[in-house]
């Protein structure tokens, strides 16, 4: 990276690489036949990335960036198990890749819609769903802590999940409100 960017683009392009770590992993696992190889891979694209900070643009899609970066490094990795048995040719590579992208998209939506959903709930609503999906308590442990039935806790918890979908669905019918 060019170091007379200044800290801000620094810090800015260290925000986005660090944003987007569950997601790049997530595309270089679905495009490597070892996963043992991810970690390593991963951390590749990301120095690779950080060399060549001053090649994106801001104001651009930095997933679209970073994931063509990833692509390249999967293609050349799988270059090097050419010699071995089962390996994916490039055509085939980049289909993957392609399906890969369009399906860590529907995921971000899904994400976003999730996240605006959550934020409509009233807090006692919320609250349930922090202690038994976030803190990992059981219903019983619930119910226990907000001095309520098992049974009502359940039924609270089904109702929920039930409007959350309904409001995702909703959200995702229309992708310019979220």
């Amino acid at each position: 990276m060019d170091l007379s960017k200044s800290e801000g683009q620094q810090a800015e392009i260290v925000q986005l690489i660090a944003q987007h770590q569950s997601r790049l992993r997530g595309f270089i696992r679905s495009l490597m036949v070892r996963a043992e190889d991810v970690d390593d891979l991963l951390q590749e694209v990301n120095i690779v990335l950080w060399e060549k900070a001053d090649q994106f643009e801001p104001g651009t899609s930095f997933w679209a960036w970073a994931s063509q970066v990833a692509r390249f490094k999967v293609l050349n990795q799988m270059r090097k198990y050419g010699r071995e048995r089962f390996v994916f040719d490039d055509e085939f590579l980049a289909e993957l890749a392609d399906v890969a992208e369009d399906r860590f998209s529907e995921i971000d939506q899904r994400r976003c819609a999730l996240d605006h959903c959550l934020r409509q709930l009233p807090t006692t609503q919320r609250r349930l769903l922090d202690l038994r999906y976030f803190e990992s308590r059981s219903i019983a442990e619930v119910a226990t802590s907000t001095e309520r039935p098992v049974g009502s806790i359940k039924q609270t918890l089904y109702r929920i999940r039930a409007a959350l979908r309904d409001c995702i669905e909703k959200q995702l019918s229309q992708p310019q409100s979220i």
